[in-house]
């Protein structure tokens, strides 16, 4: 099995069985010093190397995405997307699956785009597809690599709800635009790698994630619980992997911060001052709180807390004149013997630090969130007579 991929008339990639001749130290090297682990792994995990599969043993997808949900980033930095593989016969139908995921990450986070760049004054209209072509070429001055072309009919797209795929547009030219399009300060791939493995060939995996990660300029991460064979097709990217100890990883690197079930699998970290695009709980919550005009002024979203005891943690709504911290919780992130732990931990420093906190189910949320708000509404009056 062959097949050519084509950035342009004159350059051809391929990926396949065998895939292209290269040094192994081209994979990337993750390193873990020895400090505390969570802001460690997430600062390295943030920073692996653009173009290149890096390996991690010894922590799994959801302790990760746990510990990076609560990671402090500046607007700059990279994001990273947790990405499920779907099964798939060969490489090129593993590359063609992760289009699709980050196809549907960029219609998610649309109005959206570019980390901060907002369309959301553009109108699916000709009007607005005209505004929204003059802000793409404005945008193309500023962003190395994007394309005014393809981010134009991507835009358009995007302002009638659908996927912004472009007809015609070859793989690689797809997953580098959709990439900046989630993140233009870089994106990280993290990919269950075991599970990948067992749902599709190997050598197909390997080859699919080191074309991915070349192509789209991105970095990619596959987690395995322990390291794989050193021979084909995963000595390509075993060069520097690291396993991590059990005595190395944090108790918080291991319990959850905040709810992050979704439908499809998919996960951006971290994410700050707004509701996650991908938790349809906290964009409807946000919503009705917007709708609200008493309590639209008060709520902030996905913001750090300082706590008497030092610690920062990360809140789902916080009215924070009113000390009051709003937790969304899902069945399946917290419905275990460590989440039931550390959610009350939380919940002890966050009151020891003059908070009340609002515990709201997700189930509630999708099921009443005209009765969640009006819980909200009844604490917002009980914290307001013990401000004033």
């Amino acid at each position: 099995m062959k097949a050519a991929y084509a950035t342009s008339d004159r350059e051809t990639h391929r990926i396949g069985d065998r895939g292209e001749s290269r040094d192994v130290g081209a994979a990337a090297v993750i390193l873990v010093a020895m400090m505390p682990l969570s802001a460690s792994l997430a600062n390295i995990v943030v920073a692996a190397r653009p173009g290149a599969v890096a390996v991690l043993t010894g922590l799994d997808g959801t302790a990760l995405r746990r510990l990076l949900d609560a990671f402090e980033a500046d607007q700059s930095s990279p994001r990273v997307l947790f990405a499920p593989i779907a099964p798939a016969a060969s490489a090129e139908a593993i590359v063609a699956r992760v289009i699709e995921l980050l196809a549907d990450t960029a219609r998610r986070l649309w109005p959206i785009w570019f980390t901060d760049v907002s369309f959301a004054e553009c109108r699916n209209d000709k009007l607005g597809q005209m505004a929204a072509a003059a802000m793409v070429r404005r945008l193309a001055g500023d962003i190395a690599r994007l394309s005014p072309n393809w981010a134009e009919a991507a835009a358009t797209s995007a302002l009638a709800d659908r996927p912004p795929r472009v007809a015609g547009a070859l793989p690689a030219v797809e997953l580098a635009q959709l990439v900046l399009a989630i993140s233009r300060h870089g994106l990280v791939l993290v990919v269950d790698g075991d599970e990948a493995c067992q749902q599709s060939r190997p050598d197909a995996v390997v080859h699919a994630l080191e074309w991915i990660a070349q192509h789209a300029n991105c970095a990619v991460v596959a987690l395995f619980a322990e390291l794989p064979p050193h021979q084909p097709p995963f000595d390509r990217i075993l060069f520097g992997a690291r396993t991590l100890a059990a005595e190395e990883i944090e108790p918080e690197a291991d319990t959850p911060q905040a709810d992050v079930a979704n439908e499809t699998g998919i996960w951006l970290a971290p994410w700050l001052g707004s509701p996650h695009p991908l938790s349809d709980a906290e964009q409807r919550l946000a919503k009705a709180l917007r709708a609200d005009a008493e309590l639209a002024p008060l709520f902030g979203c996905n913001q750090f807390v300082d706590t008497v005891r030092g610690s920062r943690p990360k809140v789902d709504f916080v009215w924070t004149h009113g000390r009051l911290a709003v937790e969304l919780d899902g069945y399946g992130s917290h419905g275990n013997r460590a989440a039931f732990m550390y959610d009350r931990h939380r919940d002890y420093e966050l009151t020891l630090s003059g908070y009340t906190v609002l515990r709201l189910a997700n189930d509630e949320i999708a099921q009443d969130v005209g009765k969640a708000i009006e819980k909200i509404r009844d604490i917002v009056h009980l914290c307001g007579e013990r401000i004033t």
